[in-house]
């Protein structure tokens, strides 16, 4: 549900706690950028290089338009005088991190830098429609919450946000319920022979390791072995990472190649009860995965069994005889349904 409410007071303060800071902020960078030329670079001819100028008049506009923008939103926001409140269950979270790169020259100077950004942004589902929420209030909040949330229009401030309590449930159904939670996850787990699928999943999860392995082996070794070959190996006592590096990767290696062939010739697979307590989507770059939360641990799975776990259900987690990968999982309607 949603609805469109008058700013309070304590709502025009926030606003304009927001507010204030936005604004001192280009009068403190213009401050630091002054000091910065005029000790730095005064007498190296910057200003008569026509792209050093170029470059400084380009950040200068794209930094001041940002600034602007922001400071415009919570000015209509304080204008219009008016909040919308959201009601409804969290029904699904996400996380998107987003690193980029720039390359900077400095012209006749021919000095150069590289920098780089990372930035996030938290969402959460409410009734089918997405929404940004700060980092404080992210962590607080889980799928299957029922929230209250009072949001500023333009700035997209976060005014208010509570989390209700769901219906509860009478005593005696409560004491059930959480006796039959701890039955269940003190139940035996289960040993179940392997079927050719189990055998593929097992496959696949060690060839991903692999390929892992092989992404850190190879470049420290290339480098180490240019370095033999052109006769400086001498320093390698200096950058002895590049040795280390490909040794550990290859003790790890082995390791888990000697893993996978046990596990193979063990051929069962053990069930554990768990019961599922939180899920979230992460990006990076534009490259997802989907993380649910169990009273085991946190479990990376697929968009199928993604979408078909909730918070609350008990489920049934398949792994090998040794290690921790997890082969597959036993939804709460009893459908298997394979991670990788």
């Amino acid at each position: 549900m949603k609805e469109k409410l008058p700013l309070n007071e304590q709502d025009i303060k926030k606003l304009r706690k927001y507010l204030l800071p936005t604004i001192l902020f280009p009068v403190v960078v213009i401050g630091m950028f002054y000091a910065f030329f005029s000790i730095f670079l005064k007498d190296t001819g910057f200003f008569q290089d026509k792209i050093g100028l170029y470059m400084l008049v380009g950040f200068s506009v794209f930094f001041f338009g940002i600034i602007a923008y922001m400071i415009w939103g919570y000015a209509i926001d304080l204008r219009s005088g008016f909040k919308y409140r959201i009601e409804g269950k969290i029904t699904d979270k996400e996380l998107r991190v987003h690193t980029s790169t720039s390359h900077t020259s400095g012209g006749k100077t021919g000095n150069s830098s590289t920098r780089s950004s990372t930035t996030r942004h938290y969402y959460v589902t409410i009734n089918g429609v997405q929404y940004s929420i700060e980092q404080e209030h992210y962590g607080k909040l889980k799928v299957g919450a029922t929230i209250a949330m009072e949001k500023s229009p333009k700035s997209n401030v976060t005014l208010l946000l509570e989390v209700r309590e769901n219906d509860e449930l009478p005593p005696e159904k409560s004491a059930e319920a959480d006796n039959d939670k701890r039955s269940f996850l003190s139940s035996t787990p289960k040993n179940i022979p392997f079927n050719q699928n189990d055998f593929k999943a097992l496959k696949k999860g060690f060839m991903a390791k692999a390929k892992l392995r092989l992404i850190w082996f190879l470049p420290p070794m290339l480098i180490a072995l240019s370095l033999v070959v052109n006769g400086m190996q001498v320093f390698l006592v200096f950058l002895f990472p590049l040795v280390l590096i490909p040794g550990y990767q290859l003790w790890k290696f082995s390791r888990e190649f000697r893993q996978y062939n046990s596990n193979k010739q063990y051929a069962y697979k053990r069930g554990i009860p768990t019961i599922v307590e939180d899920k979230s989507k992460y990006s990076y770059n534009g490259k997802g995965s989907n993380n649910v939360s169990t009273s085991l641990g946190t479990i990376k799975v697929n968009d199928q069994l993604y979408g078909q776990l909730t918070v609350g259900d008990k489920i049934i987690l398949y792994k090998p005889a040794k290690g921790k990968q997890i082969l597959s999982v036993t939804t709460a309607d009893n459908e298997e349904i394979y991670v990788m």
